[in-house]
């Protein structure tokens, strides 16, 4: 009887010692205080690879993934841990939608920004159009609490109309234009420029 209720025990503990260790890594990954999360049913769900970046200088690196479900594109930063931390929908207008390309800014040494060049895709109508639309991902003090997400302008615009086309392809810069220690974000076609000032917790300003 002994011997079965130390065996008993020892088992016991073992699941205990199970049940806490899982209890602390969620701790440390923040899963335990992850919302939950409402699931949907997709029909055709793509997903890109994690690829790794260190979002706030701090030597070590996160990772982000882009999806695509039933058509809907959407982006996503995980922490160090694989958690989870921001997610986001980019809207499309068409068919061809997707993420082209990620610039990592520094903004001013308490701010990095993620600019994300996202195509939102084409329409065939009565004429030919497509856009592609810039995204800005702010993050202060290297706090991924303090994550700001903020839609940008218009950076491509390509269209057809009768015997017509029009081609107009944006270049983006970061570029310090005060001279305030803060590097403001230009899109500029030919001579027209739209520069955004940051104003901190995740709002741009447009002059």
């Amino acid at each position: 009887m002994k011997a079965f209720l130390t065996i008993a025990l020892s088992i016991l503990s073992v699941l205990c010692h199970a049940q806490d260790e899982r209890y602390y890594r969620k701790i440390f990954t923040g899963e335990l205080t992850e919302k939950t999360k409402e699931l949907q049913n997709y029909k055709v769900t793509v997903q890109s690879p994690r690829y790794e970046i260190d979002l706030n200088q701090d030597k070590i690196m996160e990772s982000i993934r882009v999806e695509k479900r039933d058509g809907k594109d959407f982006f996503f930063i995980y922490n160090e841990f694989g958690v989870e931390i921001f997610s986001k929908t980019l809207p499309g207008i068409g068919g061809g939608s997707r993420l082209i390309k990620v610039d990592l800014k520094s903004i001013s040494k308490n701010t990095n920004a993620l600019i994300l060049h996202f195509y939102e895709g084409a329409i065939n109508a009565s004429k030919f159009e497509a856009m592609a639309k810039l995204y800005f991902i702010s993050i202060d003090k290297n706090d991924f609490k303090k994550i700001g997400f903020f839609k940008g302008p218009h950076f491509f615009y390509e269209s057809q109309k009768d015997s017509s086309y029009i081609n107009r392809r944006y270049t983006v810069n970061a570029y310090d234009y005060n001279k305030d220690g803060i590097r403001e974000l230009s899109i500029n076609y030919n001579k027209i420029a739209r520069i955004y000032f940051y104003k901190g917790l995740g709002e741009w300003k447009q002059i």
